[in-house]
């Protein structure tokens, strides 16, 4: 069932849609800290303290703005022909020097921590895009429109265009104003993994518990304990003498408790359970105790890319092409993630040429090297012929309408 109420043709109107949170710090500044069930302060400067949420965000940020940019422009019969990438999309904040791999890493650190990215377009008099500036997500504020059915945004407490701010988010329920923050919905993971840091850098800084306890059935006054215990650490710090006790000394050893010595063991888990918050291999972040083969990791790899960097590659693809236009479209190259050895790729390569499913030039381009003329022929090769070029008959190139149907040599 739709969720619009229909009139007598026409609509008269949607159910109105709502913010997540509710808390006096979201009324203004957006919800900037929590606390978690652990009793740690919970944001995004001390979540980015744990070495596995760091390691998590930097990958995906990271794996995405490493992948190259590709655009085309769509005729009205719906062909796509590759052009240039806008320079809004090279170049997204010419004041402050902004490039792309920068732009894309700013707006995924976003949405990985905070589930929202906010984008501002600037705009030349005539209207059209001339820049892309990330807004921190704590600046800004989201709240329904005057007639409940659509957005309006407020940043630092002055309202904003609507029009003119990208708002990606990712998992969204129904009616929900913002997407839901990984940060917020992990909180006491993030902040058990606090606590624990903190228990360890205070349990080795202040050394509040001794190495070991020289006991005596002996009544000792406060100058013979002294006597004792500065007796005992000149003849045995660091030199790891025989000890040799009298009068009834004993000496008893000190260690850590069971629950102190499997902290080590919590500490992985707690990197396992960060990794399959994003759905992230947990090797890839660092966990100990993952058995990979070669043929194991290769495979994580591929699901590394499938499930989790094509959901997010394609949140920022429909979002930037919104930015250029319906006659345009943005995708991410992420050929080079599927990169195997040089002779698998060489021989990939050869039997795309050799079936015209690529040029010698695209696949000269898959691996870094310089178009050559006449490379962008398409040409079916027959047995024992040359594969690139020679006098085999073309099938055309990309932008040309009267090519023969692929495979079809006159």
């Amino acid at each position: 069932m739709s969720i619009l109420r229909r009139g007598v043709g026409d609509v008269v109107g949607r159910y109105p849609q709502f913010n997540n949170y509710v808390a006096p710090l979201s009324q203004l500044y957006g919800q900037t800290t929590i606390t978690s069930s652990a009793g740690e302060r919970i944001d995004e400067w001390t979540a980015l303290g744990v070495s596995s949420v760091l390691s998590a965000v930097s990958l995906l940020a990271d794996s995405v703005a490493s992948l190259p940019l590709r655009a085309y422009k769509i005729d009205p019969a719906g062909k796509r022909t590759g052009v240039a990438v806008p320079e809004i999309l090279a170049n997204p904040d010419p004041a402050s020097g902004t490039d792309s791999f920068e732009f894309i890493h700013t707006t995924m650190a976003s949405l990985v921590l905070h589930g929202n990215a906010y984008i501002h377009i600037d705009r030349d008099r005539s209207g059209k895009a001339i820049g892309l500036v990330p807004l921190h997500p704590y600046q800004m504020q989201v709240l329904p429109s005057g007639d409940q059915t659509g957005r309006s945004y407020l940043h630092l407490g002055n309202e904003m265009d609507a029009e003119n701010i990208l708002h990606i988010r990712t998992f969204t329920p129904p009616q929900s104003l913002v997407g839901v923050s990984p940060l917020i919905q992990s909180r006491n993971l993030v902040g058990l993994s606090l606590a624990m840091d903190r228990h360890l850098a205070q349990f080795y800084a202040e050394g509040g518990t001794p190495s070991g306890v020289l006991s005596t059935d002996q009544k000792l006054t406060l100058d013979q304990a002294r006597v004792v215990q500065g007796t005992w650490e000149a003849t045995h710090r660091r030199h790891r003498r025989p000890a040799v006790l009298s009068d009834g000394l004993k000496f008893q050893t000190i260690t850590t408790s069971a629950a102190d010595a499997q902290m080590i063991q919590s500490r992985e888990q707690l990197i396992r359970d960060i990794a399959r918050i994003y759905r992230i291999p947990s090797h890839l972040i660092g966990a100990i105790g993952d058995n990979q083969t070669y043929q194991n990791v290769e495979q994580a790899s591929l699901n590394f890319l499938i499930f989790t960097i094509t959901p997010w590659i394609r949140r920022l693809e429909i979002a930037l092409s919104k930015i250029l236009g319906p006659e345009m479209d943005v995708v991410f190259d992420f050929s080079s993630l599927l990169r195997s050895d040089a002779m698998t790729r060489a021989r990939v390569n050869s039997v795309n040429i050799m079936y015209g499913v690529m040029s010698p030039n695209e696949a000269r381009q898959t691996v870094g090297l310089e178009p050559y003329d006449g490379g962008d022929s398409f040409h079916q090769a027959l047995p024992g012929a040359v594969v690139a070029g020679g006098a085999l008959p073309s099938l055309g190139e990309d932008t040309d309408p009267s090519a023969p149907v692929m495979g079809v040599l006159d």
